[in-house]
């Protein structure tokens, strides 16, 4: 159960427009993922978190992606959405915006499975245990 503090801090946060949300997209995932028992605000860094916390926090939330078994799924969905906030799938924000800048727009993964094609590399960095500090 999400804290009630969640309500509020998720109204705060400027909303995705819904023209990035794949029009193929499956929710089915979610009901599966790891973090569905954890808080949520593990994933979503409060407003002006920087340096060691927010690193903190962010390979926090990827140890618990990177034993999920909807990972994939929750990545391919963030990069084809360019989901803006949080850590999806095991990808940081800042990851998923240097992916971004990396596709080409003209030829943006929208389909899905796609997301996983285009960032397969990056994907499986994130969860790497150098990444997580355990190599």
């Amino acid at each position: 159960m999400w804290p009630r503090s969640l309500g509020s801090y998720l109204r705060a946060m400027p909303q995705q427009p819904l023209a990035q949300v794949p029009s193929d997209v499956r929710w089915y995932w979610q009901d599966l993922g790891s973090c569905r028992e954890t808080d949520p605000l593990l994933f979503f860094h409060p407003q002006n978190e920087r340096g060691s916390a927010r690193a903190k926090r962010d390979r926090a939330a990827k140890l618990i992606c990177a034993g999920c078994p909807v990972r994939l799924e929750c990545a391919d969905y963030a990069v084809r959405a360019r989901e803006p906030y949080g850590v999806w799938g095991g990808l940081s924000e800042d990851e998923r915006e240097v992916i971004y800048a990396r596709l080409d727009s003209r030829h943006y993964p929208r389909a899905q499975g796609e997301g996983i094609r285009a960032a397969a590399q990056e994907i499986a960095d994130a969860v790497s245990p150098r990444v997580l500090g355990i190599a």
